[in-house]
């Protein structure tokens, strides 16, 4: 057992688990990287950690700072936990209203607990903007008017960091040095595929960056929700960054489209709620794992991935957060980005 001097040194060396009961009749190996058990339960503890003290190097973030972000999700979390233990004031800003079922309640409630502002985004007076939207433009509109008030509070306040998770470099590092590399000290370089959910793309991009560094010929596969498909209607139209630039957002390399440009996912698995959640619910009964529903997903498009490679295949994935994060939506979770 180890001695710490804080939590944030709790950050990543995330155990790997070889899955069993549900990969039962598979002649390839599925295994999953334990994200959920980061200090504040998830995956985005990486990429907080790596952004807070990048800003701090550059000299962008000081004492009495305050750290601002738009999110209602586990980055929120994370940059709660984060900041308040290195003493840096956090404020989260979320839209005032949500689509379909998605409910963020115990997400923003353990913002609050950890310490942070959460402050809703009034989108109704963008009404003109927003009218004639997609389904999928519509929400990716939402969330950048949310980036846009944390660009304006930034602007006007030298005190405030955007830690601008879509677009921050140090979000991929983290993977790339951090979760990518302890992969390849768990499992060697024998990986025939690495499977993760796209999201604001910093998992993705970075583990592959540190296999692709090393004599490791593994695919790539992305895994988006079927009804959110961010990759084709966020990065590869340019939709978000145009978007950003019509609220007078100055231009900024969104991970998503370096993930585009590099030819990277070199497949994509589209899963529904419903395959997410029942995953999810088995990894729960068969294999003692509390993950949430985008864990499920990535199981899902791993096992699937498993299954064409076929004997002797080892595809490696993540569980990026624990269930309980979703419990007012239950029984009906949905597979969000």
């Amino acid at each position: 057992m180890r001695l710490v001097e804080s939590t944030l040194e709790l950050i990543g060396n995330t155990p790997m688990i070889r899955l069993k009961r549900v990969t039962k009749g598979l002649e390839a190996s599925v295994f999953v990287k334990c994200e959920y058990m980061n200090p504040s339960g998830s995956i985005k503890d990486r990429i907080a950690l790596k952004m807070v003290e990048g800003a701090e190097a550059k000299g962008r973030l000081k004492k009495g700072g305050t750290i601002v972000e738009a999110t209602s999700g586990n980055t929120g979390i994370a940059l709660s936990f984060v900041g308040g233990v290195k003493g840096y004031k956090v404020r989260v800003l979320i839209p005032s209203q949500w689509t379909g079922s998605y409910n963020p309640e115990d997400r923003i409630k353990m913002m609050k607990i950890f310490g942070a502002e959460v402050e809703p985004v009034e989108i109704s007076e963008y009404k003109d903007l927003l009218r004639g939207l997609s389904r999928q433009q519509y929400a990716a509109a939402v969330f950048g008017l949310c980036m846009k008030a944390c660009y304006d509070l930034e602007g006007k306040d030298e005190s405030f960091w955007w830690a601008d998770q879509m677009s921050n470099v140090d979000n991929t590092l983290a993977h790339k040095e951090g979760t990518g590399m302890e992969i390849l000290e768990q499992l060697g370089t024998e990986i025939d595929a690495f499977v993760a959910s796209i999201g604001s793309g910093g998992t993705l991009l970075g583990v592959a960056e540190a296999l692709s560094e090393k004599p490791v010929r593994a695919n790539v596969v992305g895994v988006e929700p079927k009804d959110a498909k961010t990759i084709e209607e966020w990065a590869a139209t340019g939709f978000l960054s145009n978007f950003l630039e019509k609220l007078g957002v100055p231009k900024r390399k969104l991970i998503i489209e370096e993930i585009v440009e590099k030819g990277l996912p070199d497949e994509i698995v589209h899963v529904t709620h419903e395959e997410a959640r029942n995953m999810a619910n088995k990894l729960c009964q068969e294999e003692g794992i509390f993950c949430g529903i985008s864990s499920g997903a990535n199981v899902y498009a791993a096992l699937k991935v498993a299954r064409k490679l076929g004997r002797g295949a080892k595809v490696v994935t993540v569980c990026v957060d624990r269930r309980d994060r979703y419990l007012p939506e239950y029984p009906n979770e949905s597979y969000v980005i």
